[in-house]
């Protein structure tokens, strides 16, 4: 199966809609794919998804949607893994109801092959939609927009959810899970606050470095590992991605639960993974056509402390406009063609 709204279409003609900050740059893009122009004389540094050394067709391979680049401007490293996404809707699962068939051209994960639509909001924000389908009858929302004044290193995001349908028995339980794909492999360890009680906890970390070796990796696979985060007291985290830099992320509903994938390349046979800071959101007995969701930031500087995130955390909880407003939108010119 394919759907028509899911698109490739040459890297010339990119359809990410760009957000600004004073210190941060954030590209947000569709399923779209972005395909290469031929040329026989070139060969790509990448090889594809089933670990085949060949010249790639393309720069960004259809079905990931979300924040495809993040850098500061005075460092200008993208530090979101090359031809992957942050906060792309991974999976998507409604106990007792049948998921709607994903394009056949899109690998891993269910969303990835769902139409998703892209819309430039004002502020300078953009908008990702997943309008209801047959089965799952569920209208997904994300927009992102920039930190403000008060936060010029950070990017705001807000999710909404409207159900409109629950099983006909058992639970209405929904769960789904967003990847942060790191183009870094200096540490993999994510930082949370564990503890019984959000007034009692202690910084601690999930995830271990994977093995890697220098030079010819003969013989090598990866081994993949999930950290999930154990007593997460608070919704907020941190990893450090080189260069004394941090990415800080931070949520308003403490249903939203941390975990760690240690090689978030899923590249066999590469020596040297990168890791994904994952983090998944459940809801027991889910209402039917009201917002369900939470809103978060995504916060990436030179790191101060741990105590300068909580911080961090404490004073957007008290500042945050909630919820960011979700109005209809207004469709990107390069999406109109």
């Amino acid at each position: 199966m394919r759907y028509e709204q899911i698109r490739e279409v040459p890297e010339s003609q990119d359809p990410s809609i760009t957000i600004e900050t004073p210190n941060l740059v954030a590209k947000v893009i569709d399923n779209t794919g972005l395909t290469l122009a031929r040329n026989a004389g070139s060969t790509s540094a990448w090889a594809d998804v089933y670990g085949m050394h060949r010249p790639l067709p393309f720069s960004r391979p259809l079905g990931y949607h979300g924040i495809r680049t993040l850098y500061d401007k005075r460092e200008r490293r993208n530090v979101v893994a090359p031809m992957a996404v942050w906060l792309n809707l991974q999976s998507f699962s409604l106990a007792g109801i049948e998921n709607d068939p994903v394009d056949e051209r899109s690998w891993a994960g269910v969303p990835r092959g769902w139409p998703i639509r892209l819309e430039q909001i004002k502020d300078g924000g953009a908008r990702l939609v997943l309008d209801p389908l047959p089965h799952t009858q569920c209208k997904y929302t994300i927009e992102f927009r920039g930190g403000g004044d008060e936060a010029p290193d950070a990017i705001d995001f807000s999710v909404r959810f409207v159900f409109g349908k629950r099983p006909a028995s058992g639970p209405a339980r929904f769960e789904a899970t967003w990847p942060c794909y790191m183009a870094g492999f200096d540490d993999v360890r994510f930082n949370y606050p564990k503890g019984k009680s959000p007034d009692s906890w202690q910084w601690t970390s999930l995830g271990e470095m994977p093995d890697y070796i220098l030079g010819e990796p003969i013989g090598y696979n990866h081994k993949p590992t999930v950290s999930n985060a154990v007593d997460q007291a608070l919704p907020v985290g941190y990893g450090m991605v080189g260069g004394g830099r941090a990415l800080t992320i931070m949520f308003s509903d403490p249903r939203v639960q941390f975990y760690v994938v240690n090689v978030g390349g899923h590249m066999f046979y590469s020596p040297v993974q990168n890791p994904a800071w994952d983090f998944r959101f459940v809801v027991e007995d889910y209402p039917l056509h009201e917002p369900v969701g939470f809103d978060g930031r995504l916060i990436y500087l030179k790191f101060p402390s741990p105590d300068e995130v909580m911080s961090r955390y404490q004073s957007w909880l008290k500042q945050r406009i909630s919820p960011l407003p979700l109005g209809e939108g207004k469709q990107s010119a390069a999406l109109r063609g």
